[in-house]
């Protein structure tokens, strides 16, 4: 079987870092601390990168995509077959997720206290309507959209754009 050379290098840098930082932690457990909170700057680094291109890439590769079908009902039937995968998938995640908490049963032997009834977890819940949710999706600005990476609102811009 032949391997991506690219594979094979990430597979290699994985298990170096893995080695190195299992070495540092055992050779110098004082500074292993120290050095932990010093990398989180690239890590911070990185998933900022991340989080720069998905709003680009998403809308460019919808309006490309919807733009090349050329006809209304490909891009339709397209559009439901998407939406049927992605329940789909959805279903399938929270189905295996539900499993394998009643399998595993995590943290059954961490005998923590429960919280009073009345304690506030400092996150402020509020229902949302049929009428908030859709106007949520219509984005007010596309700049704003992807300034704040909703992708939904880019979905719905991206598919207007593209047709």
């Amino acid at each position: 079987m032949k391997m991506n050379k690219l594979t094979v290098a990430i597979l290699i840098a994985m298990l170096l870092g893995i080695v190195t930082g299992q070495g540092y932690r055992l050779l110098a457990p004082a500074q292993a601390a120290g050095f932990a909170d010093d990398i989180t700057l690239l890590t911070d680094i990185f998933l900022r990168l991340i989080k720069m291109i998905i709003a680009p890439l998403v809308f460019t590769t919808l309006v490309v995509g919807i733009a090349k079908m050329g006809d209304t009902r490909t891009v339709g039937r397209i559009g439901v077959k998407t939406l049927g995968w992605f329940m789909l998938a959805s279903l399938m995640s929270l189905t295996l997720g539900l499993v394998m908490v009643h399998l595993m049963q995590p943290g059954v032997g961490l005998s923590l206290s429960l919280p009073d009834d009345g304690a506030s977890s400092g996150v402020a819940a509020t229902a949302i309507s049929l009428k908030d949710f859709v106007t949520h999706a219509i984005p007010k600005s596309v700049v704003e959209a992807m300034a704040t990476n909703e992708i939904l609102q880019i979905v719905v811009f991206s598919l207007f754009f593209g047709l």
